[in-house]
């Protein structure tokens, strides 16, 4: 994923199989943000296959798994929503924060396991150089806290 130097743009680039949930897809995220196709990478080239990461789980707490497990099961995740958090923190038993919490510490966890598969697998293909095309040279850096980590940026509802 990146953005452009003004902020006004962000580009994501995913790789599904299925034409149905690429509809899906851009229609659930066009709800929220001004979303369209690109690319497909299919019509320009039928036997591109997406790579295969091995992804290290880890780090995600039991408790964080049984949230993420109990939402992916109840539809939280899927477009439109068939649950949602109230009734998320009833079925575990703890607060409707605390399930946030839960679900975007293990989402934030997944996502840059995911990325750093993606890195290392980049990496390997180009016999060891680090590729990244999608980023600009000009990027400013990620901001990272005192242990080298990235440091998240607030959601704009949590200012």
């Amino acid at each position: 994923m990146t953005d452009d130097a003004d902020g006004d743009r962000i580009r994501v680039t995913v790789a599904i199989t299925d034409d149905d949930s690429i509809e899906r897809l851009v229609e659930c995220v066009d709800d929220v943000i001004d979303a369209r196709i690109v690319d497909d990478a299919a019509d320009s080239n039928p036997n591109r296959r997406p790579p295969v990461l091995r992804i290290d789980v880890g780090e995600v707490t039991p408790k964080q798994w049984d949230a993420l497990e109990l939402a992916a099961e109840l539809g939280y995740f899927d477009c439109p929503r068939r649950v949602d958090l109230e009734t998320l923190a009833t079925e575990l038993s703890i607060s409707k924060s605390a399930v946030s919490q839960r679900l975007r510490a293990a989402e934030s966890t997944l996502i840059r396991a995911v990325i750093e598969a993606a890195r290392e697998s980049t990496a390997d293909s180009s016999s060891g150089s680090r590729s990244n095309s999608s980023s600009s040279t000009d990027a400013e850096p990620e901001p990272t806290g005192t242990d080298g980590e990235p440091v998240a940026e607030p959601e704009p509802g949590d200012r």
